[in-house]
Formats: structure tokens, sequence, C-alpha cells
């Protein structure tokens, strides 16, 4: 017992100091003038990190992450209002729900369209499903060779646990205003007109998916078709595909975006999706918990109210 609080006391203690060195440096730096976050800046940095979704990501201790879509749609006007000359996204997302990643792509598409603004999306570990679906908004893509992207499609998933319920005992009574009311219930079999139903489901928001790829990146729907059945790639995959349009790190992507918005010397980054320290502390405390028991669990909860996915 006396172990355990020495680990969760040195665990606090680290989340404490690592959250206020990120709070003092204002966020990660990129850019080889350090501005302040308040400061002028020429390029909009928005971090895309985690499951996109409408739902407020938030742990016990508070903190939200920058994977919610309203949080990114609200920095992208600011950098609008900011008249910001370009905007990099930095995508680390294996995807998210179908509306909140296309929300965010939209704003970004409205961007290019009503401004000069320049986009540049820089892949990170993994841009997948939702998160290549943002990054397709761009004016132009850089992945690491090494990326995981790609996984355009959609899907919906569910748990049937009658078995496991009849095995315990335990009876579900449903009373319900229509015959599909229950569609998604993981307490029954799923029948073949909700099978019907939602297939159709998924292939409308698959469609609006490949549909906005296509004009996005200039690629012929039947050319895309045949890379938009959920499989992955590399980056240089994904390059070879005309999925992304060069190779490169972050630092390398800043350069790009200084180049296609014409930016004279270095460029000045300012963080849009920076946090304070209270969220600091929030994100730091929901990361070390992620690998405790029934962290998992919690995340496929999570899931099932959320059951129109673009993800990997």
């Amino acid at each position: 017992m006396r172990l355990d609080r020495i680990l969760v006391s040195a665990l606090i203690t680290i989340c404490l100091v690592a959250a206020l060195g990120n709070w003092l440096g204002g966020g990660p730096q990129i850019a080889t003038s350090k501005i302040s976050p308040e400061g002028k800046a020429n390029v909009a940095l928005l971090e895309v990190y985690g499951t996109i979704s409408d739902e407020a990501t938030t742990s016990p201790f508070g903190g939200v992450d920058s994977s919610n879509s309203n949080a990114l749609i609200k920095a992208i006007r600011q950098a609008r209002k900011d008249q910001v000359k370009g905007i990099l996204v930095h995508i680390n997302s294996p995807g998210g729900t179908a509306a909140a990643s296309e929300a965010v792509y939209s704003e970004l598409i409205r961007t290019r369209k009503e401004t000069d603004i320049k986009v540049v999306a820089s892949l990170g570990d993994v841009a997948a499903s939702g998160g290549y679906f943002v990054a397709s908004a761009a004016d132009h893509i850089m992945a690491n060779p090494a990326s995981i992207t790609g996984s355009i499609g959609v899907i919906i998933q569910t748990q049937n646990i009658s078995s496991l319920l009849d095995k315990i005992g335990v009876q579900t009574n449903t009373i319900k205003s229509g015959q599909y009311k229950d569609i998604l219930s993981p307490f029954r079999s799923t029948t073949d007109n909700e099978r019907q139903i939602l297939q159709t489901v998924v292939m409308d928001s698959y469609q609006q998916f490949l549909s906005a790829v296509s004009t996005s990146r200039k690629i012929p729907l039947e050319q895309l078709k045949p890379l938009a059945d959920g499989r992955i790639f590399t980056g240089r995959q994904a390059q070879q595909a005309k999925l992304v349009d060069s190779l490169g790190n972050t630092y390398d992507a800043l350069q790009k975006l200084a180049d296609l918005a014409g930016i004279q010397g270095d460029p000045t980054v300012r963080n849009y999706t920076s946090t304070n320290l209270r969220e600091s502390l929030g994100l730091l405390f929901s990361t070390a918990l992620q690998g405790w028991p029934g962290s998992q669990l919690a995340q496929q909860v999570r899931w099932h109210k959320i059951p129109l996915a673009l993800r990997q």
C-alpha cells in the first residue's frame, strides 16, 4: 500500500512539472522565432490529436483535448480574423466521427475559398480515416515516410451481449415508440432490415467522404475508389497513390507553407490549439491514466455512443 502511494505521488509530481513546463513554454515550438501565445504571427498552428469528435473529451481533472471539432473550428476562425498568411495543420489522429471530421474539413475549405490563407497538413504517426478527411482540405499534404494514413471509409459497430446476460440471469425490457428505435441495441441481434438501414447510412456517409477527397485532391472517382476500401498506407505509399503530395517532417511542412504563402524570412508561429495550465494538467493526467485497468473498456463504451465513425 505504501509503495502504491509513493508511485501515485511520483506520477502526480511528474505531471505537475511537465504541465507547468508545457504551459510556460507556450506548447510545442516549431518556429525559429519564438513568440508569446498572444503575439502576432503569420502562421497558425492547429494540432489535431486524438479522436476527432463533437464530444468534449474531458478527464476527471478538467482537461480538454485538441480534437474537439468545435474547438478546432473556433481556432480556424480566429486565425482568419487575425489575418494569418498560412495554417499548418499537424495531425496525429486515427479518425473520429463522420460529422465532426466533415465539419473541420468544411471550415478549412471555406478558409481557402474566402481568403488567401494557405493550408498545409503535416501527418504525424497516424492520420487515418477522419484524420485524412481533415488533411484532404489542405493545399498541400506532407507525410513522414512511415506515417500511417488512408483508411478511407466508414464503419458502424455494436456488440451483442445477450448471451452473456442470459448466463448471469439478466433480462432487458425495452419500451420503444417505433420498430427501429433501438436499432443498435447491444442486448439483441441485429435484424436483416436493420442491417439494410445501417448499410445505407454507412454508404451515404462514405459517398460524402469519397466525394470530398476526390474534389479536394483532384483525383477522379474511378481512380480513388480502388484506394478507398478502408486500407491503410505508409506515407511513402500514399505519395505514390497521390493521396499525399510530398514527404517530410513538420519543419519541412512549415517551410512548404511559408513558400506557398509567400512569407519572407523565418515564419512566426502561434499555436491556436495550445492549452492553459489547467487543461495541460488534465491532459497529462488523462494520458497517464490511459494505461490503467478499465481504460480500454471506457473507450469502447464511448465509441458505442458514437456509432457512425471514420476511424482506423
